[in-house]
C-alpha cells in the first residue's frame, strides 16, 4: 500500500480520472486527463469526457433515497454498492473507449452521489418539520455514496473519494469545493472572473484579478435545473426530465405574482458562506410551488417561464449581493447543464450589467458539462500530493485541510 501512495506521489505526470453525479441525477460525469504537477504549477489536458446515463429504475432509487420520508438506512446500504459498480463501471467504460490500459490509470477522484447535505443547523432546527430526534447535535453533516472500495476493487486503480466530511470536520459547509480548481485553471493577473455552474444548484466562483487561494469568494447562488427540471416533468406528465434548450419555457410569461413569492425565499439574501441542494430546492419544495400556482390559475407554460427567470435572478442577485459590492468583473464563464438552456441564458444576461462578457467555459478548452468532473480529478491529484485542497473563504472551514479518503488501488 504504502509503495503505490509513494509511487503516485513520485510521479509528475498522471492520467486521473474524474467522477461526478449532481443533484440533477442524470448520470456519472467521467473525464479522463492528463495531469501535471500540483498546486499552482498544476497543468490539465483533458484526453476524454464521457456522461453515462442513469437507467430510470437508479435514478428514482437515488431521488427515493435521498427523501426523508422515503429513503430507509436498507435502500440507502444496496444502493451505496450499486452504484459504486457503476461507477467503477464507468471507469472502465471511458478507458475502453479511450484505448487506454486500466494500468495506465493512476488515480481515480469520485465526488460520489450526495444523498443528503446539512451544511449546518443551529439547536432548534426543524427537518422537514421534524424537531431532531434526542441526542443527535445540531451539527454540519454531509453523505455521498457510490462505495468507493468497489471502484478501487474493480478497477485495481487508487481511488480518492468522499471529500466533502474534512472540510465539514474543519467547520465547514463542505461545499463548495470545485473553486480550488477554478483558482488553478482560470485565475488572471488583468481580469475578475466568475465561473458560474449551473447544474441541479447554481454555484459561482469569483476570482479577482491576481488573487490568491484567500481572496477567492465562492457559494452557491441557489436552485440551477432543479426546479426547471421538476416543473418540465409535472407539466409533461414525466415525458421530458428538463426543457431541451429552454423551448417549453419561451412559450411562457413570467407571472410577477409567483415570482415576488419565489424571490422572498431566505436563501438569497443569506451571506456567504453558504451551500444548498435537494433539501431546500428539490422535489417537496417545487412541488408545493407548483400546486400552489396551479391552484391559482397559473397556466403550465408560464409557470416555467416564470422559475427559469427566478433561477437566473438568483444567480444574478447573489452577484449584486457578495460580490459586485467589493469587486468588478470582467467576464462571466459558464459551465453545466443549464448552459444548454437558452432561454436560462437570454434571462441570466438580461439580469445582468451588458458589460459584463459572458462566455461558455468551452472556449477554454474545457466542456460545459465535463468541469465538474474534471474539478475532482484535480481535487484527487492533490490529496494524493498532500496538498490542501478546500477554500475556507468558500466553505467557512477554520483551515486548510486535506479533502478526501484515499483507497489503495493494486498493481495489476
Amino acid at each position: 500500500m504504502l509503495t503505490e501512495l509513494l509511487r503516485l506521489q513520485g510521479k509528475t505526470t498522471k492520467k486521473i480520472i474524474g467522477l461526478m453525479s449532481g443533484t440533477s441525477v442524470d448520470g456519472i460525469d467521467t473525464c479522463l486527463a492528463e495531469i501535471s504537477g500540483n498546486g499552482v504549477s498544476t497543468r490539465v489536458n483533458v484526453l476524454a469526457f464521457a456522461t453515462y446515463p442513469y437507467p430510470d429504475s437508479i435514478r428514482n432509487a437515488v431521488l427515493e433515497a435521498s427523501n426523508p420520508s422515503s429513503g430507509t438506512v436498507e435502500k440507502i446500504c444496496r444502493l451505496n454498492f450499486t452504484l459504486g459498480k457503476l461507477f467503477a463501471e464507468a471507469v472502465k467504460n471511458i478507458a475502453n473507449a479511450s484505448g487506454i490500459s486500466l494500468f495506465d490509470i493512476d488515480l481515480v477522484g469520485s465526488h460520489g452521489q450526495t444523498i443528503y447535505h446539512i451544511p449546518c443547523l443551529s439547536s432548534d432546527s426543524l427537518v422537514h418539520g421534524n424537531m431532531l430526534p434526542a441526542g443527535i447535535a445540531p451539527a454540519g453533516s454531509t453523505l455521498q455514496i457510490g462505495e468507493p472500495s468497489i471502484i478501487a476493487q474493480e478497477t485495481g486503480i487508487t481511488t480518492v473519494a468522499d471529500f466533502r466530511p474534512r472540510d465539514i470536520a474543519a467547520g465547514g459547509h463542505g461545499a463548495p469545493l470545485v473553486p480550488y480548481a477554478d483558482f488553478i485553471l482560470f485565475r488572471d493577473k488583468e481580469k475578475g472572473r466568475s465561473l458560474q455552474n449551473i447544474g441541479g444548484i447554481a454555484n459561482v466562483t469569483f476570482l479577482p484579478k491576481d488573487c490568491n487561494i484567500n481572496e477567492v469568494i465562492a457559494f452557491d447562488t441557489g436552485p440551477g435545473n432543479m426546479i426547471i427540471d421538476r416543473i418540465t416533468e409535472r407539466i409533461t406528465n414525466n415525458a421530458a426530465h428538463f426543457d431541451k434548450d429552454g423551448m417549453l419555457a419561451a412559450q411562457g410569461q413570467i407571472n410577477r405574482e409567483l415570482l415576488l413569492n419565489l424571490q422572498k425565499h431566505s436563501f438569497l439574501s443569506k451571506p456567504p458562506p453558504k451551500t444548498t441542494g435537494r433539501e431546500e430546492f428539490g422535489v417537496w419544495y417545487t412541488d408545493m410551488i407548483y400546486n400552489d400556482a396551479v391552484k391559482a390559475g397559473i397556466n403550465n407554460m408560464d409557470i416555467l417561464a416564470t422559475v427559469t427567470w427566478f433561477t437566473a435572478y438568483s444567480i444574478a442577485e447573489g452577484y449584486k449581493q457578495w460580490i459586485l459590492n467589493r469587486h468588478s468583473i470582467s467576464e462571466v464563464i459558464l459551465s453545466g447543464g443549464g448552459c444548454h438552456n437558452k432561454t436560462l441564458l437570454k434571462c441570466i444576461k438580461q439580469n445582468l450589467d451588458p458589460s459584463i462578457r459572458i462566455y461558455p467555459i468551452d472556449m477554454f478548452g474545457i466542456t460545459s458539462d465535463s468541469k465538474e468532473a474534471l474539478a475532482f480529478a484535480i481535487l484527487a491529484n492533490e490529496t494524493i500530493s498532500g496538498n490542501a485542497n478546500n477554500v475556507p473563504n468558500a466553505t467557512g472551514a477554520r483551515e486548510q485541510v486535506v479533502l478526501g479518503k484515499i483507497i489503495p488501488g493494486r498493481r495489476r
